[in-house]
Formats: C-alpha cells, structure tokens, sequence
C-alpha cells in the first residue's frame, strides 16, 4: 500500500471552545534537515510542552514548525468577566500611583495592557488541555492536507523533470556508438600527427592499445547505466510515496554526480550541451526535492 508524497511547506490552524473560553492553535511548516519546533504557549499551558513535542514528533518527520497558541475569552463570558477583570486592574493601578507617585495620570490602556499578561480569568485545568489537544489535532490535520496537497503538484513536476532526464539519456546512448567511433578515428590521427615526425615506427597493436585507453577515458557508458538506474529508483521512491526526503536527497546527489563526470569525460560539444541540460534538469530535481519530507 502506497503512502502519499507529502511537502513540507503547509499551513493549519485549529480552534475549540468550552463555556467562556476559546483555544486557537495555528501551525505553520517550511523546510528543514530535521524536525524543529518553535512552540509559543501561554505560561498556563507551560506543562503540556513535552505532549505537544511528542505528538508533533509523532505525526511530522521533518520541517521548521512554528506552533502559535491562543488562549481567548468568548463573546459570551466577556462582559461577565474581561470588563470586570479591567475594572478591577485599573483600581489596582490607581491604589499603587496613590502609594507611589501621587499626582501620576493611570491610563485605561494600561489596565487593558495588565489583563493581557494576567491572561483570562478562566482557570485552566484538564478540560482546557483537552480543548488544546484537540485544536491541535485538528490543526495538524489542515496542515497535513495542505502538505499533501502541495506533494501532489510536486509530484507532477518531478515526473516532468525526469522525463527530460530520461530523453537526455536515451539521446547520449543513441549517439554514443557513433561518438566512440569519431573519438577512436580522431585519437589515431592524433597519435599518428605526434609520432611521424620523430621518425618512430609504430606498431599497429600499440596504437590500438593507446586509442583504446584514451577512448576508455571518456566512454560514459557505465555513468548512463547509474543514471538511468537513479531514475528508475527515483520514479519508484515517489510513486511509494511516504516519508522518502532524506532518500530522493541522496538520489538526485548521485544523479548530479553522474552527469559532472559525463561533462568531464564528453569532448563533443554536441553531446556535452545535452549533458548540460541534464545537469540542469538534475538541479531542478534536486531543488524541488528539498521541499518533500
């Protein structure tokens, strides 16, 4: 059973709510090497730091997250509680300007300021945390979707991508019997240029023996074999789908390595542009790849 292909780029958010107060988590995801998290909670929820870690470990593999956490006070209980909660800051307030600094102007605005670093006046407890768990698994969830989502575009464009690469490949090993034979004639009379005029006599089994060495020097047969080897690998890795960043890095790693050593080996200007693509294509891959998880 095949797994979906998942990016790591997403966005989710969640919310849920019990008598006066609301718990909004929102999470956002970009690229990584590994699993980050960035978790910003109210000090009333400080203990379910490790839950939360643990849970998003469980469900995402890699990716930079930002987990944002909101603890909110519902339009029903705000009167009842916010305004009187204020009121209460702001003779708070005024008692110590009385105490302290006679004479000094008190501002609503910071009594308003007092409430929000004092946070609601609804006392948190198991109920609370289960909303919180809860709006995160559903955050999670949007997010997921999201990834999945933007894993299925990627996946358009990684076959896109390899079928290039493919033509590039199928192009260099039709051309390549007759790019041997044109290397191994322009070897001979090279060697033959060098050598008539020291007067040398050269035996035609060592002149066989030095075109072959050199033609061996830039034949990309076996390059062309691994390469098309890493793409059939890789078609197979995306189409399985799942958690397979880390293993499509390695892949499109050794497609590049591949296609550098060709572009060393090939000296016909012809055949080396489309290996230049190929790289090209290659860097394509392996830059969108970097979005997978």
């Amino acid at each position: 059973m095949t797994d979906c292909l998942r990016s790591m780029t997403g966005f989710g958010s969640g919310s849920c709510e019990a008598g006066n107060v609301r718990v909004k988590v929102e999470l956002r995801s970009v690229n990584h090497r590994y699993l980050k998290v960035a978790c910003h909670l109210p000090d009333s929820f400080s203990s379910l730091q490790g839950q939360i870690d643990s849970y998003l470990k469980e469900k995402i593999e890699r990716g930079s997250l930002s987990v944002s956490i909101q603890l909110q006070e519902t339009d029903e209980g705000a009167d009842n509680c916010g305004f009187e909660q204020i009121k209460r800051n702001y003779d708070r307030l005024c008692a110590l300007r009385d105490e302290m600094a006679p004479g000094q102007e008190v501002k609503i605005s910071d009594a308003i300021l007092l409430q929000g670093q004092n946070g609601l006046g609804y006392k948190v407890d198991e109920e609370s945390d289960g909303l919180l768990m809860n709006a995160l698994e559903d955050a999670v969830a949007e997010m997921r979707q999201m990834q999945q989502n933007e894993g299925e575009r990627l996946l358009e464009e990684f076959n896109r991508i390899l079928d290039c690469i493919d033509k590039g490949i199928g192009q260099l090993e039709e051309a390549l019997p007759g790019a041997m034979k044109w290397l191994g004639e322009r070897f001979q009379e090279r060697i033959r240029q060098w050598v008539e005029p020291t007067g040398v006599d050269l035996v035609s089994q060592d002149l066989a023996r030095e075109i072959g060495i050199l033609a061996e020097r830039s034949d990309i047969t076996e390059e062309l074999t691994r390469l098309r080897g890493h793409l059939i690998e890789y078609r197979k890795v995306i189409l399985d789908g799942g958690r397979v960043g880390r293993r499509l890095d390695f892949l499109t790693q050794e497609m590049f390595r591949e296609a550098n050593t060709m572009a060393s080996k090939l000296p016909r200007h012809d055949l080396a542009h489309t290996v230049v693509e190929i790289k090209v294509q290659v860097d394509r891959l392996r830059e969108q790849t970097q979005n997978i998880e």
